[in-house]
């Protein structure tokens, strides 16, 4: 095992500011999907529109990919950051809000 360097107590994921990449992930994924939801309408059954709940998204994912498994609560730790998609799901997120896989994973915001 390696000695730490001299005067680093801290860990870097302990330094302030620090994240790990998988922090970092999470957070340009969560912001990401957060803003495409957001920005998201859906038609309703009496023809009125409203916001796009994570219980609709999981419902059409389900029906459009049944081989990529999500769920509602699944959707929310992706959103909240708890968790990291895995690439299936990126994939299919993408193709549902019509924008590139990468805009997902990486800090540019090209649409």
């Amino acid at each position: 095992m390696a000695e730490p360097e001299a005067g680093s107590d801290i860990e870097p994921s302990e330094k302030a500011g620090a994240q790990t990449p998988r922090q970092a992930a999470a957070e340009i994924f969560s912001s990401r999907l957060s803003e495409l939801i957001a920005e998201s309408m859906v038609s309703t059954e009496d023809g009125s529109t409203r916001s796009l709940t994570l219980y609709a998204l999981a419902q059409h994912l389900e029906l459009a990919y049944p081989d990529v498994p999500v769920s509602q609560s699944g959707l929310y730790r992706l959103i909240h950051g708890d968790a990291i998609p895995r690439l299936d799901l990126i994939i299919a997120l993408a193709r549902v809000f019509d924008v590139p896989p990468e805009y997902f994973v990486t800090g540019e915001n090209k649409r």
